[in-house]
């Protein structure tokens, strides 16, 4: 009798650990829901109360931290919308300031002295910079919500080059910089809106950043397996983590009194990514920093 006692101990205890066991393996695979088995003697019915009431408290924890990030999802959602409307907000009054800038330079209000043109210009380019920031807000907002299409076309990026530094001009000249640039006629199939707005960011930091430079280099160029775009300047390199000039709100611009809040260059990798290519930064030998673009070819 007492044989068949401790065999039937043994076989219920064997069933209540397989079932302990498969309540550890389900919990830790995320069902917190499963309970362990009341158990058959003083031991066993202790031991599932703690396995019982601890898969409750992970519960009620799993619950508190999915509200935590629940508010937060709605709190940063908040915060893009108040910064994606603010920024449309303030496009509008620059634009119209801008053109405003564009009759006073063009006499449409009389004849300017050489002075009051230069007071203009440098309005008209810090006019420029604040625009470049609400279109930078504006952008990011776009890329955080995934509303990023791209409309690919066939585009002479030769002639694309030229107009963006035709564009860039302005500035140039009141930074007292030059871009010398060398390329040759490519079709790419590319979103020509896009990769303007890769190459002004480029350019952009190129003059900012490189406060020692007075040459800003685009070359142009393609062979079998990809295009390559590079802007280099002849300034001081980037002396900060490399790795980290492509993140989202890194800027050096507080070092270099710059306006800028660090989404340009965040802003060009994601316009990169999107057309399956790679962007690169680097310190040139015997230069300055240098931004490669290599799009598939």
């Amino acid at each position: 009798m007492k044989y068949f006692e401790l065999r039937k101990n043994a076989l219920d205890l064997k069933k209540y650990l397989i079932n302990y066991l498969n309540i550890l393996t389900s919990a830790r695979y995320g069902n917190l829901n499963a309970k362990a088995d009341k158990g058959f003697d003083n031991i066993t019915k202790q031991l599932s109360q703690i396995a019982n009431a601890l898969l409750e408290s992970i519960r009620d924890r799993d619950s508190m931290i999915n509200e935590y990030i629940e508010r937060e999802k709605q709190s940063q959602n908040l915060k893009q919308d108040f910064i994606s409307t603010l920024a449309h907000d303030f496009k509008v009054p620059i634009i119209a300031q801008d053109n405003t800038y564009d009759m006073l330079l063009n006499n449409s209000f009389g004849e300017l002295s050489e002075t009051q043109i230069d007071v203009i210009k440098n309005l008209k380019i810090s006019n420029n910079d604040l625009r470049n920031l609400v279109i930078d807000l504006l952008d990011a907002h776009k890329l955080e919500t995934c509303d990023f299409e791209l409309n690919k076309e066939k585009t002479n990026l030769d002639e694309l080059i030229k107009e963006v530094i035709e564009q860039n001009k302005c500035v140039l000249s009141v930074k007292n910089k030059e871009i010398i640039y060398k390329g040759e006629k490519i079709i790419a199939n590319v979103d020509a809106f896009l990769i303007k707005r890769l190459l002004n960011n480029l350019i952009s930091n190129a003059i900012f950043y490189g406060k020692s430079s007075k040459n800003i280099y685009i070359d142009l160029e393609r062979n079998k397996k990809e295009i390559v775009i590079s802007v280099t300047d002849e300034g001081d390199g980037i002396h900060e983590d490399i790795n980290k000039v492509f993140k989202k709100y890194y800027t050096a611009s507080k070092k270099y009194s710059n306006i800028g809040i660090g989404l340009g260059l965040y802003i060009a990798n994601k316009i990169v990514s999107a057309h399956k290519g790679t962007i690169n930064a680097a310190n040139k030998e015997g230069m300055g920093a240098c931004f490669s673009v290599k799009l598939p070819a």
